[in-house]
């Protein structure tokens, strides 16, 4: 299939919302999304078992090339099946319906291959903000499960992914992933935030929070941002991020092997909110060292 100008990791830079590839990726996910869930469902899965990300990782790779085994294996695409076609055929996927699946697999692993590497530079943020902020444990847990679950709402699309990946926090929905109960409303809006509008009382649930909720989700949203940016590429080009205060500046330190020009970039515009939060500068320095 061919594929349009600019084309990365799953999204048309110039079509943008109106790529005609990503809506037909987008149809076929929705398709293999359902007969997913009745596997699951006949299977007895129980849902929101808590695992490791990098357990859950490993499951979906190995899942995803099982998927490619049975599309190799079945053939050229054949016919539409007919009415009369035998039970046992029309619960067999076709090989559509299998590509769209290993697509939305290897787009849940990327979210969260890419939330992993944001929630570390997340947990390094809020350590060294803590003068600032003043955030318990609790919060720093909140903070956590967003930037890892950040991304996922891109399994539909890339097109208001961050609202996505809010619900699906928020309902627990996302495979292997167990948020605690009583943190899933606030990681939802934290990931919701990460992007986009900042933080505002017209937004209905943000203004359900009490004055001292709204300021944290405000501040955590604000590292989650600055996170995000570091890791723009999806690559992991920043290997090591070193953050510290200085005066009236957070200072941002960070060691790339490939070269940071596209994190360096977004952080100029990602940095806005916590600016506007924390009233403090952001500046950065990039160290690059050969790959060994």
């Amino acid at each position: 299939m061919a594929h349009c100008k600019h084309w990365h990791d799953g999204v048309c830079k110039d079509c943008r919302k109106n790529c005609p590839i990503k809506k037909k990726l987008a149809a076929k996910a929705a398709r293999k999304a359902a007969r997913l869930a009745e596997e699951a469902a006949a299977a007895g899965d129980a849902p929101g078992a808590s695992v490791d990300v990098s357990t859950e990782i490993l499951r979906l790779t190995a899942g995803a090339a099982e998927g490619r085994k049975k599309k190799d294996t079945a053939g050229k695409k054949g016919g539409k099946l007919r009415p009369a076609a035998a039970p046992e055929a029309a619960l067999t996927p076709q090989p559509e319906e299998s590509a769209a699946g290993e697509l939305r697999e290897d787009t849940l692993l990327g979210a969260l291959v890419h939330g992993k590497r944001v929630a570390g530079f997340a947990r390094e943020l809020f350590r060294a903000t803590q003068e600032l902020h003043g955030l318990d444990a609790l919060w720093g847990g909140v903070l956590d499960w967003a930037a890892l679950l950040h991304d996922v709402g891109w399994v539909e699309g890339q097109r208001a992914h961050h609202k996505r990946s809010a619900r699906m926090i928020r309902q627990n929905l996302v495979p292997g992933q167990d948020v605690p109960a009583e943190l899933r409303a606030y990681a939802a809006l934290v990931a919701r935030y990460h992007r986009r509008r900042d933080p505002s009382r017209r937004q209905r649930r943000f203004a359900a929070l009490d004055a001292a909720e709204q300021r944290a989700v405000r501040q955590l949203a604000a590292l989650l941002r600055l996170a995000d940016a570091l890791d723009y590429s999806h690559t992991g080009a920043v290997g090591k991020m070193e953050a510290r205060l200085d005066g009236d500046t957070l200072v941002l330190k960070v060691k790339s092997a490939l070269g940071c020009s596209a994190e360096l970039h977004r952080l100029e515009s990602k940095a806005e909110l916590f600016r506007q939060v924390f009233e403090k500068e952001v500046r950065w320095q990039c160290k690059e060292r050969a790959r060994a």
